[in-house]
């Protein structure tokens, strides 16, 4: 008896668990719609996969496809491949040398990006005090 009145509560633990997860999310989606102003539920992020899954539902087919990252990894190796037998085989491609890859890689472009932020903010203060306002 006392096996039966363990595995009770535990389920109703989960289905306690399993409600305040929905309404959480309820109010969530409520939240959002408010800050966002999301009102499809296409719009929403996926809440299924979280710690309260429910194992009866059975999964999507996400298993069938590429993810990104896996996409994104492999077009990194490759890219890095590139770069090692362009720098073993001493090999230019494009006029773009692996010694040339290496300097735009550790260039510090700080000084750049200041330069263009000052450049902007000037061009655009020029651009404000040529507009003469209408009496």
């Amino acid at each position: 008896m006392s096996d039966f009145t363990t595995m009770e509560k535990k389920l109703q633990l989960v289905q306690q668990v399993r409600s305040r997860y929905n309404e959480n999310q309820y109010d969530m989606s409520n939240r959002e719609r408010i800050l966002y102003g999301r009102t499809s539920a296409a719009e929403r992020p996926d809440y299924n996969r979280s710690l309260y899954y429910d194992e009866n539902v059975l999964p999507d087919s996400e298993g069938d496809s590429v993810s990104s990252f896996k996409l994104r990894f492999f077009i990194a190796l490759v890219l890095f491949g590139i770069v090692v037998f362009m720098d073993r085989s001493h090999v230019a491609i494009g006029g773009i040398s692996s010694e040339k890859l290496y300097g735009m890689i550790s260039a510090d472009y700080e000084e750049k990006i200041e330069d263009w932020v000052e450049a902007l903010s000037n061009s655009t203060q020029n651009q404000n005090t040529s507009v003469t306002p209408h009496p």
